[in-house]
């Protein structure tokens, strides 16, 4: 695990006046404003401009930077901050062990081929999508959660990492939809520019419609025999 103690201390100087849950959550918004996919040059000047006229501009800028140099090689810096300054447990909000994640992906995904799919139905931070990142990172992630701060971090960490997929705020028991976001990267003079698109209709979400499909399935006579997979890739 990459060492946090710099990253906890320029979060500490973020959040010191403020609530701790409170300010994390300001800093994944701000992180996602200049990564969010705008239609016009407009519109992406007034996301800009609203992450360079945030108070503590300083301390956010710092955080945001070290988070950028922790991240390296698939790593999930947001998680372990999350754990140890906001949730504590809170909840069961426990995630799972990064080398725990990665021998989960060693065994589950270790055939996967460029361009077929993984979907956790639980994600948290995205740390079980990041280990799978370091088998292929040419795969499609799915992730969904119901804890909207653990869908931001997932997000956040796949354009982190330029990953491709989408991210979704639902109830996967109910498949109650809430929003969704998708993730991609523009190959651009050579470099890989990473966005995200947010969404409202949960037709648009491949989750929700897959999570609706097995559902439908899992509902039909004992007779008759579901296909194995839901679509092409692994599942945890």
């Amino acid at each position: 695990m990459t060492d946090i103690k710099k990253l906890c201390s320029l979060f500490d100087r973020y959040a010191h006046d403020k609530n701790r849950a409170i300010a994390f959550t300001e800093m994944l918004d701000s992180f996602l404003l200049p990564f969010k996919f705008c239609a016009t040059k407009q519109e992406q000047e007034v996301h800009l401009a609203q992450l360079t006229s945030q108070p503590k501009q300083e301390e956010l800028f710092s955080f945001l930077e070290e988070l950028g140099e922790c991240s390296q090689h698939f790593c999930d810096p947001l998680g372990e901050i999350f754990m140890q300054e906001v949730s504590k447990g809170h909840n069961g909000q426990f995630f799972t062990p990064e080398h725990i994640c990665d021998m989960m992906a060693q065994i589950t995904a270790v055939n996967i081929k460029d361009g077929q799919s993984v979907f956790d139905p639980a994600c948290g931070s995205g740390r079980m999508l990041l280990a799978v990142a370091k088998v292929n990172r040419h795969v499609v992630l799915y992730g969904a959660d119901i804890d909207e701060v653990c869908v931001k971090m997932s997000v956040v960490n796949m354009l982190l990492q330029s990953l491709d997929g989408e991210i979704t705020h639902m109830n996967t028991l109910t498949n109650e939809f809430f929003k969704g976001y998708c993730a991609g990267s523009t190959l651009y003079n050579g470099y890989y520019f990473p966005w995200y698109k947010q969404f409202l209709d949960p037709v648009k979400s491949s989750v929700c419609q897959m999570n609706q499909n097995k559902s439908e399935k899992s509902s039909q006579p004992a007779n008759i025999i579901p296909p194995t997979n839901m679509r092409q890739g692994s599942l945890f």
